[in-house]
C-alpha cells in the first residue's frame, strides 16, 4: 500500500504565517526554531511554557553520570549502542575507536581501534560480540575486544546503518547506506550473501518489527519489506523534505525530519506517528522540543523519548495526541557547543545514553538501583593477579613456617602416565634357522653348535614404536574369546546398522535382510534391545490370541499395546516391510518399576557395558509378570480354571484329594503347618503358569508354611561343583524346579533367625515352560562349557572306536602300525550340517592331521598340550586342551547338550522328573503314563562379537507354527526362522540349538506342551474394537473453553467396507535426525528422527456432510519435544499440555482404536503421504484401503510433487500460506482424489501429468508469487 500520495498542509501540521525560523541563529536552529520563530540561545537554554515548569522539576530520570570517552573532545560520539544481553554500553566515536562501559557507573570496560582514519556510522551487540559498521567495512569483536572477522566488498561504499533480524531470521544482517543497495550478510557463515535493491535513494535508517523490516531513505519516505523475501509491501512519505530519524514498536512508527517549505528545509516541530494497522497517519504529536531523534521506550506502551540536537528531551506519549505535549522534558548538562548526536535506550526502560559532538557521554537513570537489562548475563572480568605477601630476606626474625605449601591443581611433570610405567619386557628375537635344523633334544633341553655369526652375550634387538600397536589391532581383527581360541560370527548373527539414503525408509531395500513373509521389527528405537522376546512372544499362537482379544481404558497398558503390535505384524505379512514397536516401548518406558529395575535404556548408553544377557532375563521375568498382574481377574470367576487345573492335576498324577491339608494342621510329630493360598488366576497365568507350594521349615521349631503360589517361569540354577561329571540337559532343569535349599530367615515361631530349609513342590505343570538360562557368573558358565566338553569328547571317543574296529577289521590285527596311521587321519567328527564353510583357523575334523614328516623339534620332551606337531608315541588329540574340542562347535551343528525336547511327569509327592528326548525320538513323542513331552519352541541368545565389544546382540530362533505359515499363505508347515531385528532368516532346528560358546550363549528357552488342551486355549482372537469407541470421549483440556472443530459420527453415518475417509496428521519431533555427509557431498541418514503424532484428522468422504471432520483429536505426549515443527504441523507449545491446551486433548490410545475401528471395517483412507503418517502413528494398514494422492499424480522416474503445488495446479487454491492444518490438509487431498476420478474417467489423465510437470519444472515447484515451497 503507497501512501506517498498522503498531502500534509500546515494547517494539519499545526504551522500558521506567523511560524518562521530565524536567519541569524546558529546552523541547527536554522533548522530546528523554537515556538513563534524563537530561536534557540548559544547556551541551550529552552524556553518552555509557563504551565510546564512543574513536570520539568518533578522528572522521574536523573542525569547520574557524564564520562569523557576515548580520543577527548577530538572526536566526537557517533554511536551509542545498549547491550541487550550484559551491563554494557557501547560507544564509537568519529576516529573509528570503540569503547564500552561496565553498568550504570561507567567504568571501562574494553577499548579497541576498529579503522584508521573512518568513523564508527553504527554498533550493535549481539550473542557472539559486537557489530562496528564503518563507511567501507563491517568488523565484528568478541566482548573482550578480541577481532573476529572483517568484512570488505564494493558493494560496501558509504554505509550508514545496519539491522539484526529477529525470530528465525537472526543468522541475517542487513546493511544499508547512501547507495542504491541493500546488502545482506549471513552472521553464521560470515559472508555476504544477496543485494536488495531500494532505489537511488538508499537506505539510511533500518528499523526491525516482527511484521516488517522498515528503512527510511534521504527523502523522508518510509518502506516496510517483508522480512522473507525483502519484497517491498507497503511505503509513505513521513516528511516531504528528509528523514532525521523513526522508530517502530507494536502498531506505531513515529518519524521525525525535515520539510520543504519556502524553498528550504526547515525542522518539524511535530513527530509524524502512523498506525500499523490501519496503515494511515494518526494525528501529528506537537513536541516541546525540535525533534531530531527519537526512540520508543521499551515496556512503556507507546512512549517516546524526543530529544533535540542541542540537548533538550522529553518523554511523550504516542498514544494520546491530546497530551503528548504535557509530557516530562529534560536538559542534558552538556558544553553549549556540543550537539547531541546519537541516544539509546536500555531494554529495561531505567537508562538512557546519550552522545555529543565533543566526545561526552551523559547517562540518564531511573530508580535507586537502575540496570541495563531486566535479566543481564554475567561479564567477563579479566583474572587480577594473585597478590603474594613478600618477606625480606635479611629478615633474620621471620618465620619460614609462615610461608604456605603450593598444593598444585594439576599433574606434576614427574607423573607419568599409568601406561608408561607398566614394566615391559623386551621381546625374545627368534632363534636362527640354521640353529634349529643342527639342533639336538636331550629330554626338554635343545643342543645346536655355535654359528658364530653373532657375538658372544650379546643380542641385537630392533624396536618398533608401532609394535604394540599393531598387535593389538591384528588381536581386534582375529577375534579371540577369553580362551584364546579365535571365533567368526556369522553375518546372519552380527549387529545390524542400517544406514538410509536420501529418502530415507522409503527407498531401503529391506528384501537383503528378509526373503520371508513374515515381518521383522525396527531397531533404531531405544529399547529395542526387547525385539527377539517380542516376536518371541508374538509366535506363541495362545498367547497372541490373549493379547488380541484384550482391551481395556488404561492409558499406558502393555497387554493392550502387544496386541496393537501383533495387529501389526499379521497385516505386515508378504510386504516385506519392518514394523515399529514404537509405541509398545512408549508405554514400557511409563513404568516405574522398568525404570527401577534398570530395563529402560537411551541412546546415550555404551552398549560394550550393558550385559544384555542378563537384562533379556530380567525383562522377560518382569514383562510376564506384567502381563499377568494387567489380565488379573477375579477369582470368583475363575472357579472353572480352579476346577480345571484340580482335574488336569489329578487325571495326570492320580493324586488322592482327601491328603490335602487344612489352614493349620497339626502333625502326628506335634509340628505345625500352615497353609497359605497366595495364588492368583490371569489367562497369562492360564498359559504359563503352574500350581507351586513352597514349603519353608524351621530346622529347630519344625515349623512349616505352605504357600500355593503362581510360578510363570523357571530360573536355572547349576551345580556347583564339576566333580559330578557329565549329567544331562533335563537333570539341571528337573534340580532347578524342585530346588531345595537352607538358608538364614525368619521365624514367626521362634520370633528369630532360624535356618529355614526351602523347597517346592508342584501342582500342575505349565503348558508352556518358560526359562531364564542364568549363566550370568562364571561359575555357572563352566559347567556350561564342561558339559559340553564332556559331550564332543565322548562323541570323538565313541568315532575313534569305530574307526579302529573298522581299520582292525580291513587290515587285520597283525597290522597295528598301518592302524596307528590310520587312527591319526581320521576325523574326529564329521561335518554334516555345518554352518558355513569350516574356517581353516579352528582344527578341521574332515582334514588329516599333520604327517609325521614335520615333528615337533622338542620330541618327547614337549610340555605343550596343544602342539600341532607330531610327537613320537604320542597319539593324535592326546593332551590337547579341551578347548580344541569345544572349537569344533564352529564346524558342526550336529551336537548340542541342549535336546529339541523333553518329557516331564508330575510325581506324588509334587516333584518333577524329566528326561532328555533326542530329535529321532520326537518325532514320534506322545503323552504317556510316563509323562507330558515339551518339545522346544523358541531360543532368546545373547551374541557377543570379540571384535567388536560394542556391537553386541540379542537374536531369537524361533519355530513358526503351521497357522502363522497358512495366515502368510504359504505351505502349513512348521519351521525354524532367525530373528535378528529386521532381518529373519529360515534355519534348521540344528542350528537353534547351536552354541558356540566364543559368542553365542542362551539367555532365554521356551518350550510348549505338544499336546495343548483345547478347552483352556483358543488360537482364534475376538477383536475387542466395536462402534462403542466412537462414545464421547472427554478432552483432557483443563483450561478455558475448548474449541470442538468437528462433527461426531452418528449411528447411521459409520462408514463401511470401502466408504472413503480423508486422513491428516501432524507430528513433533521428539529426537533430530543424525545423518553424516562424506567428502563427495553425498548424504546418508544414520539414525532417522524420532517422531510423535501431535494431531490426527478424519473427514467424511460422502454423504450430505462430505468435507466435514467427524475427528481432530490433539494428542496429548508426556515425553520431551525437541521441535515442535510449528511451520509445517501448526503445532506450538502448549497445545499438547493438559493444563494450558484449548484443543480437543485426548490420548493416543484413544484415537489410536477409533482408526483401528476403521482399518478392521475397511474403509478406504484418502490423504496425501498416508505412508508416513501411519508409520509415526504405529499402525500398519493394507495397502488396498490407502489411496494416496502422493502416488496417484506421479509419472515413474520423476519427483514426487507437494499437497501444496497440487492444490495449486488442479483446485486453483493456495494452501499452507503460514502454517499447516490438517483439516485443510485433509480437504485438499479428498478434492484432489475426486479430480483424479474426473481425468481418469474422461481419459486425460495422462496428459494432464505431462502438462503437471512441465508447469512444476517451469515454476520451480514453487506456487507463483510465494518465495518458498513447503
Amino acid at each position: 500500500m503507497d501512501f506517498s500520495a498522503v498531502q500534509f498542509g500546515d494547517e494539519i501540521l499545526g504551522y500558521n504565517e506567523s511560524s518562521t525560523f530565524s536567519e541569524d541563529s546558529s546552523a541547527y536552529a536554522d533548522l530546528y526554531a523554537g515556538d513563534a520563530g524563537e530561536a534557540f540561545s548559544p547556551g541551550g537554554e529552552f524556553t518552555h511554557d509557563t504551565h510546564d515548569g512543574d513536570f520539568i522539576s518533578s522528572g522521574e530520570y536523573q542525569e547520574s553520570r557524564t564520562v569523557l570517552v576515548d580520543g577527548s573532545d577530538h572526536y566526537g560520539v557517533s554511536a551509542v549502542s545498549v547491550d541487550r544481553k550484559e551491563e554494557l554500553v557501547w560507544m564509537g566515536n568519529s576516529g573509528g575507536h570503540v569503547t564500552s562501559y561496565l553498568s550504570t557507573d561507567l567504568m571501562k570496560y574494553t577499548s579497541f581501534q576498529v579503522h584508521a582514519t573512518e568513523e564508527i556510522r553504527d554498533i550493535w551487540a549481539y550473542d557472539l560480540g559486537i557489530l562496528a559498521l564503518t563507511p567501507t567495512s563491517l568488523n565484528m569483536r568478541t566482548r573482550q575486544g578480541i577481532p573476529a572477522f572483517t568484512h570488505q566488498s564494493p558493494q560496501l561504499e558509504n554505509m550508514q546503518c545496519m539491522l539484526q533480524l529477529g525470530g528465525n531470521f537472526s543468522h541475517r544482517l542487513l546493511l544499508g547506506g547512501h547507495q542504491s543497495s541493500m546488502v545482506e550478510f549471513d552472521l553464521t557463515r560470515q559472508e555476504q550473501t544477496r543485494c536488495h535493491q531500494v532505489g537511488e535513494q538508499g537506505c539510511v535508517i533500518l528499523r526491525d518489527h516482527p511484521r516488517f523490516v522498515c528503512h527510511g531513505d534521504l527523502t523522508g519516505r518510509i518502506v516496510l519489506h517483508d522480512p522473507r523475501t525483502m519484497r517491498q509491501e507497503h511505503s509513505f512519505q513521513a516528511h516531504t523534505g528528509s528523514l532525521s530519524d523513526f522508530d517502530v514498536l507494536g502498531n506505531y512508527i513515529a518519524t521525525c525530519g525535515l520539510s520543504n517549505r519556502m524553498g528550504q528545509l526547515l525542522g518539524d516541530q511535530f513527530v509524524m506517528v502512523f498506525d500499523l494497522r490501519m496503515m494511515k497517519l494518526s494525528l501529528p504529536l506537537r513536541a516541546l522540543v525540535p525533534p531530531f531523534l527519537l526512540r520508543f521506550v521499551p515496556g512503556l506502551s507507546s512512549c517516546l523519548a524526543v530529544v533535540s540536537p542541542v540537548g533538550q528531551w522529553q518523554l511523550m506519549d504516542a498514544g494520546q495526541p491530546d497530551n503528548a505535549i504535557m509530557s516530562l522534558s529534560y536538559q542534558i548538562n552538556c558544553v553549549p557547543e556540543s550537539v547531541i548526536t546519537t541516544f539509546d535506550v536500555a531494554s529495561s526502560s531505567q537508562a538512557i545514553v546519550f552522545g555529543d559532538s565533543l566526545g561526552s557521554l551523559h547517562l540518564f537513570t531511573s530508580g535507586s538501583k537502575p540496570t541495563f537489562n531486566n535479566f543481564s548475563q554475567e561479564t567477563m572480568m579479566p583474572d587480577l593477579p594473585e597478590q603474594t605477601q613478600t618477606m625480606p630476606l635479611t629478615d633474620k626474625t621471620a618465620s619460614l613456617a609462615s610461608i604456605p605449601m603450593y598444593y598444585p591443581t594439576s599433574a606434576l611433570l614427574s607423573e607419568w602416565p599409568e601406561q608408561y610405567m607398566k614394566v615391559g619386557y623386551r621381546p625374545t628375537p627368534p632363534v636362527d634357522a640354521a640353529i634349529l635344523s643342527s639342533m639336538k633334544i636331550v629330554g626338554s633341553i635343545g643342543y645346536a653348535p655355535n654359528l658364530h655369526n653373532k657375538k658372544r652375550n650379546q643380542v641385537p634387538y630392533k624396536f618398533n614404536r608401532t609394535k604394540g600397536q599393531k598387535s593389538s589391532a591384528s588381536e581386534n581383527v582375529l577375534g579371540k574369546n577369553d580362551e584364546g581360541i579365535t571365533v567368526h560370527v556369522p553375518w546372519r548373527y552380527r549387529k545390524l546398522e542400517i544406514k538410509y539414503g536420501k529418502l530415507g525408509m522409503d527407498d531401503f531395500d529391506y528384501d537383503q535382510y528378509n526373503r520371508t513373509s513374515f515381518s521383522g521389527l525396527d531397531m533404531s528405537l531405544p529399547n529395542s534391545y526387547c525385539n527377539p522376546m517380542i516376536q518371541m512372544f508374538y509366535y506363541i499362537a495362545p498367547l497372541r490370541a490373549l493379547m488380541m482379544s484384550h482391551l481395556c481404558e488404561r492409558e499406558f497398558c502393555l497387554v493392550c499395546e502387544l496386541g496393537f503390535l501383533f495387529h501389526m505384524l499379521d497385516v505386515s505379512m508378504g510386504q516385506g516391510i519392518p514394523c515399529h514397536a514404537s509405541n509398545f516401548l512408549r508405554a514400557f518406558r511409563t513404568i516405574p518399576e522398568a525404570s527401577a529395575m534398570s530395563l529402560t535404556l537411551s541412546d546415550q548408553d555404551n552398549r560394550a557395558k550393558i550385559n544384555f544377557a542378563s537384562k533379556i532375563q530380567s525383562w522377560n521375568r518382569f514383562v510376564l509378570q506384567q502381563l499377568h498382574t494387567e489380565t488379573l481377574e477375579d477369582r470368583a470367576n475363575h472357579s472353572h480354571v480352579d476346577s480345571l487345573d484340580e482335574r488336569m492335576f489329578q487325571n495326570s498324577c492320580q493324586i488322592d484329594t482327601s491328603l490335602e491339608e487344612p489352614e493349620i494342621t497339626k502333625a502326628e510329630e506335634g509340628h505345625i503347618v500352615e497353609r497359605q493360598d497366595k495364588r492368583e488366576y490371569s489367562p497369562v497365568a492360564v498359559i504359563f503358569g503352574s500350581h507351586v507350594v513352597s514349603i519353608n521349615k524351621c530346622t529347630r521349631c519344625n515349623h512349616e508354611i505352605h504357600k500355593d503360589t503362581t510360578s510363570l517361569l523357571v530360573n536355572l540354577t547349576f551345580p556347583e561343583s564339576l566333580e559330578a561329571g557329565r549329567c544331562s540337559f533335563s537333570s539341571v532343569v528337573e534340580r532347578s524346579m524342585s530346588l531345595e535349599q537352607t538358608r538364614q530367615a525368619w521365624c514367626d515361631s521362634c520370633t528369630r533367625y532360624q535356618p529355614i530349609e526351602q523347597w517346592r513342590r508342584y501342582k500342575t505343570l505349565p503348558d508352556i515352560l518358560a526359562m531364564n538360562c542364568g549363566l550370568d557368573s562364571a561359575q555357572d558358565f563352566r559347567f556350561w562349557k564342561h558339559q559340553f566338553e564332556l559331550l564332543l569328547t565322548d562323541v570323538r571317543d565313541k568315532k575313534r572306536e569305530e574307526e579302529k574296529k573298522k581299520s582292525e577289521a580291513k587290515y587285520g590285527n597283525n597290522d597295528k602300525e598301518l592302524s596307528k596311521a590310520n587312527e591319526r587321519n581320521t576325523p574326529s567328527l564329521t561335518t554334516a550340517g555345518s554352518p558355513s564353510t569350516p574356517s581353516k583357523r579352528y582344527p578341521d575334523s574332515s582334514s588329516s592331521q599333520p604327517s609325521p614328516a614335520r615333528p615337533c623339534r622338542y620330541g618327547q620332551g614337549c610340555t605343550r598340550h596343544d602342539c600341532r606337531f607330531w610327537h613320537p608315541g604320542r597319539d593324535a588329540g592326546e593332551g590337547q586342551q579341551p578347548a580344541h574340542v569345544l572349537s569344533l562347535l564352529d564346524q558342526t551343528m550336529e551336537y548340542s547338550w541342549v535336546p529339541p525336547g523333553m518329557r516331564a511327569k508330575l510325581n506324588e509327592d509334587g516333584t518333577v522328573s524329566l528326561s532328555d528326548i533326542t530329535k529321532s525320538e520326537l518325532e514320534d513323542a506322545k503323552d504317556n503314563e510316563c509323562g507330558v513331552v515339551y518339545e522346544l519352541v523358541g531360543v532368546v541368545s545373547h551374541i557377543a562379537d570379540p571384535r567388536f565389544p560394542d556391537k553386541n546382540n540379542l537374536v531369537a530362533c524361533i519355530r513358526v507354527g503351521p497357522g502363522y505359515h497358512v495366515r502368510a499363505k504359504v505351505s502349513s508347515v512348521s519351521h525354524w526362522y532367525l530373528f535378528n531385528d529386521i532381518s529373519i532368516q529360515p534355519i534348521g532346528q540344528e542350528e537353534a540349538l547351536w552354541f558356540p560358546l566364543g559368542w553365542k550363549t542362551p539367555c532365554v528357552l521356551y518350550w510348549q506342551r505338544r499336546q495343548l488342551p483345547s478347552e483352556s486355549h483358543s488360537v482364534e482372537q475376538i477383536n475387542p474394537i466395536t462402534v462403542d469407541v466412537f462414545g464421547e470421549d472427554k478432552s483432557l483440556a483443563q483450561r478455558g473453553r475448548k474449541r470442538i472443530t468437528f462433527t461426531p459420527l452418528t449411528a447411521d453415518e459409520m462408514p463401511g467396507e470401502g466408504d472413503l475417509v480423508a486422513m491428516d496428521a501432524e507430528f513433533v519431533n521428539l529426537h533430530q535426525e543424525e545423518a553424516e555427509i562424506r567428502s563427495d557431498g553425498t548424504r546418508t541418514t544414520i539414525k532417522p528422527s524420532q517422531k510423535s503424532v501431535a494431531r490426527i484428522t478424519c473427514i467424511r468422504g460422502q454423504g450430505p456432510l462430505e468435507g466435514t471432520p467427524f475427528l481432530d483429536d490433539y494428542i496429548s505426549t508426556q515425553e520431551q519435544v525437541v521441535d515442535y515443527l510449528t511451520q509445517f504441523s501448526g503445532i506450538k507449545p502448549g497445545d499438547l499440555d493438559a493444563n494450558f491446551s484449548q484443543k480437543h486433548l485426548t490420548t493416543l490410545k484413544s484415537t489410536y482404536v477409533k482408526l483401528r475401528y476403521l482399518v478392521d471395517k475397511g474403509v478406504k483412507f484418502v490423504g496425501h503421504g498416508l505412508k508416513n503418517d501411519f508409520r509415526v502413528i504405529n499402525m500398519t494398514v493394507p495397502m488396498a484401503q490407502l489411496i494416496d494422492t502422493v502416488h496417484l499424480f506421479h509419472m515413474s522416474h520423476n519427483r514426487m510433487v507437494s499437497l501444496k503445488f497440487l492444490a495449486w495446479h488442479f483446485l486453483k487454491l493456495k494452501i499452507q500460506s503460514v502454517t499447516h492444518d490438517s483439516i485443510e490438509d485433509a480437504r485438499t487431498a479428498l478434492a484432489l482424489y475426486q479430480k483424479y476420478c474426473e481425468l481418469k474417467a474422461n481419459g486425460d489423465l495422462v496428459m494432464e501429468l505431462q502438462t503437471l510437470y512441465e508447469a512444476g519444472k517451469k515454476a520451480q515447484w514453487k506456487v507463483p508469487g510465494e518465495e518458498e515451497e513447503d
